[in-house]
């Protein structure tokens, strides 16, 4: 821009004002915005400066001076500047060529003995092994008095990986006789030696990379061990639970050991530690859990017939207590986490001893429920702890703040609820088989008319399960209450709430089928506790709930579902429930009633409507009526539901309600619909009444739109007849959808004004014109061309009479493509009275006429352009 030009005053590309206080102040936050990111990235440029001179501090050899890192520039407080920060520092390169390195090394070495053995004797195959060997362990030293420290670390690393490798090479030579040793027991022997001369050579030379080595290593014999004797499933778990314990041992009493040594050697000792507590944490809470999950799975696996196998399943669970409570309660230095998950693992190794020991005084059958009870009872006695200790009071601080015994109880908690869930999944199969059990007769007899034979049983072990899981989930609910207390909503208290309800319902439903009542006192438990529950809920609204809608919920949604076996049963069931519900949407939204309430009176209302049009259907079917006829009592069902909405509509208060039952009402409608598909008779009445249903509604002020779908409807059944009388020209169908289409765009311009030629017209026009152009190109008769090439002519001239855009358009490209489908020689060639030309001849002198008369209003041929585009 040349200077002494003003600015524009608007954007020449999104059209924004660049004047006037907005713009200016936009244009210094976008200035700030950039100093600040400017600023951010110098500031990341001189935390990595500042991370590789640190990094090249700590790697230095003690006593050596370090200076800035070479080629790097200091900026402003001595920050690197953009140009020299490097992507890999110095001392990064250094360990990655040190570990690629060793691992090369190693990999030859394993090649070397696998593969080029065979060509040596025994005595070069020793020597040359052995010498490497030394080598990498003896080179530490040298090196690290020339303050090589990490090649150092690399040369120990590779000794101890060579140790390994000369140990299977002497097994593969046969050694001494070695290779008569069973595998499992051999390398039980080298691991155990290997991890006592890792740790030992570590601590000697003073590296770092041994003692975690050692003490991995270490993980192993036991394990071996067991492999060699043939041990079970629990011999592996106390191999794997005294490993743990001699870890935590030997690592406690090396850090006393070293408490007062250099600081270096300490901060090693640190790293390898919180390594080793990581590790044994883990195996510690993997055996607690494998132990219970094979106890759960296989009750048998875990505990044979004999009392002895029984003291011999307890022998791990026991160290798992001793263990987990040690780590707990001993180590107050431990993560929080790792202290409470310790505890947690104590409490599944009792939970299984106990289970493992009333397998024993239980009925066959009842494994599962004798490890839920100690869990049950654990989770109800750490619950009353916490509730009288006021842990569940929130207490400043945080939750575990200043609490003793925190993380034990926390732990004890978790676990023991984790075991109660996971009894509840054990026999979760067999509620739901007994849940569902009426379902496979009920699509039976629906689809093929004839009642099957079948039976109704559970066993009474799975439900006291499901009762002891409803009773736990209840008591632990007024616990927190009454911890809480101050009258505020406590989440987890209301959520525990719920999931009793919800647990309560099968469990109280359940018990008629285990005690063996007949299918119909079943079902008929069922449908009483659902309408008692209803019948609460209208007298006490505002009691609790939540937990009631959901026990409604989960009491009709099995009563439904178990009715679907016998025809009485659905019609009685069904026409109960319509009631109940319709009692509820009235009832329920009172002025004074809350978010819920009203909630549950628009679901109760739409129930109320689908449970009617269930009742129709399946009162057809029972009177032996097919299918596409038992859908005209659904559609009257819709009817109704439609009136009723439009009756609530006036209730003050009840319009949620009237929507709800309205929107219910379309979904039968669309459902009778379905019903009808396969029968097209059927199909064609239903959607008239539909189609006049649709119309009635949209008599309603504020259901204006309904013509629209009233009018589909309609158009739609003349189509299912026209097809059933084998009509196959196009115009047949386009043509009242065309109607309704223009009916409604003039209605809706006469209305507005301001609406569009296309929004009004250009759907209905191409609603014929187009498909029967299609045709037309494919149609050897005149009679089509002609028809439509006048009607297109007529669009075009009432386009351009009333100044139309989408009438003039459509009608143009139409003729034009009759035109070229040479619309004239058709006609010629049926009539032979005039030449091909004189058609399109006389519509192109009416276009040109017409355009002569509009060039003398306008004036100039070249604003026709203008005059098209300022039509509607």
């Amino acid at each position: 821009m040349p200077l002494g030009t003003p600015p524009p005053a608007w954007c020449a590309r999104c059209r924004l004002p660049l004047t006037g206080p907005d713009a200016l102040a936009l244009w210094q936050v976008t200035g700030e915005l950039r100093a600040l990111d400017a600023r951010r990235q110098w500031l990341a440029q001189r935390q990595h400066a500042l991370l590789a001179a640190l990094r090249v501090r700590r790697d230095a050899p003690a006593g050596t001076k370090v200076s800035a890192p070479a080629g790097v520039p200091v900026g402003e407080g001595g920050g690197a500047t953009g140009a020299s920060v490097r992507e890999i520092s110095a001392p990064s390169a250094r360990t990655a060529l040190l570990i690629v390195g060793g691992v090369l090394v190693v990999v030859a070495a394993l090649v070397f003995t696998v593969v080029s053995w065979g060509r040596l004797g025994i005595g070069g195959r020793a020597a040359i092994l052995l010498a490497l060997t030394a080598c990498a362990l003896a080179l530490p030293r040298p090196l690290r008095r020339r303050q090589l420290t990490a090649t150092a670390e690399a040369s120990a690393a590779v000794g101890l990986a060579l140790v390994l490798l000369d140990a299977y090479a002497a097994r593969q030579a046969g050694l001494g006789g070695l290779d008569r040793v069973e595998p499992a027991g051999y390398w039980a022997v080298v691991t155990t030696l290997t991890a006592v001369g890792a740790v030992a050579y570590g601590w000697w030379q003073r590296l770092r990379i041994p003692l975690p080595v050692g003490f991995l290593t270490a993980q192993l014999p036991g394990l071996l061990a067991t492999t060699a004797s043939g041990g079970a499933v629990q011999d592996y778990a106390t191999a794997m639970i005294a490993t743990a314990a001699l870890d935590f041992a030997a690592l406690y009493a090396l850090a006393a050991h070293a408490a007062n040594g250099p600081a270096g050697f300490r901060d090693r000792l640190g790293g390898a530690g919180a390594a080793t507590t990581l590790v044994t944490g883990a195996r510690v809470t993997g055996s607690g859990w494998a132990l219970l999950g094979g106890a759960l799975a296989a009750p048998h696996a875990m505990v044979a017939s004999a009392p002895a196998e029984v003291m011999r399943a307890w022998v791990p669970l026991g160290l798992l207590v001793l263990l987990g409570t040690a780590l707990c309660r001993g180590f107050r230095t431990l993560p929080f986490a790792l202290r409470s998950g310790a505890e947690g693992v104590a409490v599944v190794a009792l939970t299984v001893a106990a289970g493992a020991g009333l397998r024993y005084v239980v009925p066959p059958g009842w494994a599962v429920a004798g490890y839920a009870v100690p869990a049950a009872l654990v989770v109800v006695r750490a619950a009353v702890s916490r509730a009288r200790s006021g842990r569940w009071a929130k207490p400043a601080g945080g939750p575990f703040a200043v609490l003793p015994g925190a993380a034990a109880a926390a732990g004890e908690l978790a676990a023991a609820s984790a075991v109660l869930l996971l009894t509840g999944v054990v026999v979760l199969p067999e509620l739901v088989h007994a849940l569902a059990r009426p379902v496979v007769p009920g699509i039976t007899l629906w689809l093929d008319g004839h009642p099957p034979m079948w039976s109704w049983q559970l066993a009474t072990a799975p439900l006291f399960v499901l009762w002891l899981t409803a009773s736990v989930l209840a008591t632990l609910a007024v616990l927190r209450a009454r911890a809480v207390g101050d009258g505020h909503p406590d989440r987890p208290a209301n959520a525990l709430r719920n999931a009793a309800a919800l647990a309560a319902v099968p469990a109280l439903l359940l018990m008629p089928v285990a005690v063996g009542l007949p299918y119909a006192w079943v079902l008929a438990a069922a449908a009483v506790v659902t309408v008692a529950v209803a019948v609460d809920i209208v007298r006490r609204p505002g009691a609790a709930l939540v937990p009631r809608l959901l026990a409604l919920a989960a009491s009709g949604a099995l009563a439904l579902l178990w009715s679907s076996a016998d025809r009485a049963a659905v019609l009685a069931v069904c026409g109960t429930f319509a009631a109940s519900a319709a009692v509820l949407a009235h009832v329920l939204p009172s002025p004074a009633a809350s978010p819920a309430e009203r909630a549950t009176a628009r679901a109760a209302g739409a129930f109320a409507a689908l449970a009617l049009g269930v009742e129709a259907v399946a009162s057809g079917l029972t009177a032996g009526l097919p299918g596409h006829l038992a859908a005209f009592g659904v559609l009257a069902v819709a009817a109704l539901a439609a009136c009723a909405a439009a009756v609530w509509h006036r209730i003050p208060g009840r319009e949620r309600v009237s929507t709800a039952v309205e929107g219910a009402g379309y979904v039968l409608a669309a459902s009778a619909l379905a019903l009808t598909a396969p029968h097209p008779d059927a199909l064609s009445v239903a959607l008239a009444v539909s189609g006049v249903a649709g119309l009635a509604i949209a008599l309603r002020p504020d259901r204006r739109r309904a013509a629209l779908a009233g009018t589909a409807l309609l158009i739609a059944s003349s189509w299912v007849r026209l097809a059933l009388a084998d009509v196959t020209f196009p115009e047949a169908y386009t043509l009242p959808v065309t109607a309704a289409a223009l009916v409604i765009g003039h209605r809706r311009r006469t209305s507005d004004p301001e609406t569009g030629s296309w929004p009004a017209y250009g759907a209905g026009l191409s609603a014929t014109m187009l498909p029967s152009l299609g045709t037309a190109f494919n149609d050897g008769n005149w009679v089509r061309p002609l028809l439509l090439g006048t009607a297109a002519l007529l669009a075009v001239v009432v386009g351009v009479r009333a100044r139309l855009r989408a009438p003039l358009i459509v009608g143009s490209g139409v003729l034009v493509l009759v035109g070229v489908h040479e619309l004239a020689p058709a006609v010629v060639q049926v009539l032979g009275l005039v030449p091909r030309w004189v058609p399109l001849a006389a519509a192109g002198l009416l276009l040109l006429l017409l355009g002569a008369t509009y060039e003398k209003r306008i004036g100039e041929a070249r604003r026709l352009r203008d005059t098209v585009r300022s039509m509607g």
